[in-house]
């Protein structure tokens, strides 16, 4: 997913923070076997594979506001 994200880094200028859950209960809890997984604030936005649809409709909302 990190190499699929590099595009759109790229063009809307975003920030993508990698973390770890290994050691971290509450994010092994939450996320257990579900990784990689794309979130924003505290969204999830899609696990294992990126789907770039709907992150640029997150984005775009983004943008809007």
């Amino acid at each position: 997913m990190e190499d699929e994200l590099r595009p759109f880094i790229e063009k809307f200028n975003i920030t993508v923070k990698r973390q770890y859950i290994d050691n971290e209960p509450e994010l092994e809890q939450r996320y257990g076997s579900k990784v990689p997984v794309l979130t924003f604030d505290e969204k999830t936005l899609c696990e294992y594979f990126l789907d770039s649809e709907v992150l640029l409709l997150e984005i775009e909302n983004t943008v809007k506001k």
